[in-house]
């Protein structure tokens, strides 16, 4: 079938009712040629915008699968950096900026106010232990909890027989923008010409989800456009806030790209942004954190250098550290002492026997972490701390 592009809806639409609007974009989109439309230049598909919003929700996550419920706000926007964006999502974000900006000119989608969508929503696809395929797909497959109602849950009963979500007797959000089948149906598209519409494909959800924020009026390049259309994606004011701190993090360049085919560990970055203690306790593991920061006071190692190279007593003098030990020269003595000390739970008494290092092994682990690495990552975590110590 040759392949077309579709024009845009007409202004005049905005007089129909919400409800007639919606059932009949849902069937516009049944027609294959829809899924194919070109620009005519190869670039792929060129999308049809509704001229007027959608008043369905796309996500109804109270709170989304994407973030750690330990970190909240803080410890998310803290971690973009050292969390990363696979190939194919970064890849799929800018697709949809570019598609979208195809279609809808008045728009001005920006790529990251997608991906601060897909970050809140999956992690990128990568959630509940899926990773994202080459091409795009998260696997094993993303399904957000039965909204049935229950622990402040949306209660939405079945509306696609369980062909999208895998249970047909409750909805259940999909994929990587975690889309409900209901609204899924309504906006979906084929992104990538792959001959499916496909919610867990990063490509298909995240032009898809452009498509949902720039249906009706709206400039998504200014904050208030922005917020306006992230709302109307997910009701919550909270997910508002988080999407926009995400997104404007990601315009300014707080990203990384990182391979496909990974899943990822816990997000959290400390115990000062554990949500799930008091703010006491947050308070207190602050101040231990500063601590453990400063650099340590001790006379043995001179100012600056000192004469000759610092005076740690006579030729070097000795470590004396603790925690873990310090590094010798080379760094590989203290650096597996405190690797040692680290995993069998010690780290109180190591020393070494040379130049003392500004840090002690346990300080650079806690500026590790404190920068976002998970105290799971134990490849990137001991790279990081041989980093400071080198």
């Amino acid at each position: 079938m040759g392949a077309r592009k579709l024009t845009r809806w007409q202004k005049a639409s905005a007089l129909v009712p919400m409800a007639v609007l919606v059932g009949a974009w849902g069937a516009a989109l049944t027609n294959s040629t829809f899924a194919t439309a070109s620009d005519g230049s190869g670039g792929g598909a060129v999308p049809d915008v509704p001229s007027t919003a959608f008043d369905q929700p796309a996500s109804v996550q109270e709170t989304p699968g994407g973030i750690d419920p330990r970190a909240g706000l803080n410890g998310t926007v803290a971690t973009l950096s050292t969390n990363g964006i696979p190939s194919a999502a970064l890849y799929a974000y800018r697709r949809a900026e570019t598609l979208l900006g195809n279609a809808d000119r008045s728009c001005n989608l920006p790529w990251n106010l997608v991906a601060a969508i897909g970050r809140v929503e999956s992690n990128h696809g990568r959630s509940d232990g899926n990773s994202l395929s080459a091409d795009g797909i998260a696997k094993p497959g993303i399904y957000g909890v039965p909204l049935d109602g229950n622990d402040g849950r949306a209660k939405i009963s079945d509306t696609d027989s369980g062909a999208i979500d895998k249970n047909s007797v409750y909805d259940r959000a999909v994929g990587p923008m975690q889309f409900i089948p209901s609204t899924w149906k309504s906006v979906a598209v084929d992104s990538d010409n792959d001959g499916m519409k496909n919610p867990q494909d990063i490509d298909d959800a995240a032009t898809s989800a452009g498509i949902y924020l720039c249906a009706g009026p709206g400039n998504l390049s200014t904050e208030q456009g922005a917020a306006a259309a992230v709302s109307r994606y997910n009701h919550s004011q909270s997910y508002v806030d988080l999407v926009l701190q995400v997104s404007a993090a990601y315009a300014a360049g707080e990203f990384t790209q990182t391979p496909n085919d990974f899943s990822t560990a816990s997000v959290l970055t400390s115990q000062s942004n554990d949500q799930t203690l008091t703010e006491a306790q947050r308070k207190k593991a602050k101040k231990a954190e500063e601590q453990a920061n400063k650099p340590p006071k001790g006379t043995d190692g001179g100012t600056d250098g000192g004469t000759d190279g610092g005076t740690g007593g006579t030729d070097g003098g000795t470590g004396g550290g603790t925690d873990g030990g310090t590094t010798t020269s080379g760094g590989l003595t203290g650096l597996v002492g405190g690797l040692l000390d680290d995993l069998s739970g010690g780290g109180d008494s190591g020393s070494s026997t040379s130049q003392p290092s500004t840090l002690t092994w346990a300080q650079a682990k806690t500026q590790c972490l404190a920068s976002g690495i998970s105290s799971l990552d134990l490849v990137k975590l001991t790279n990081c701390i041989t980093s400071l110590l080198s």
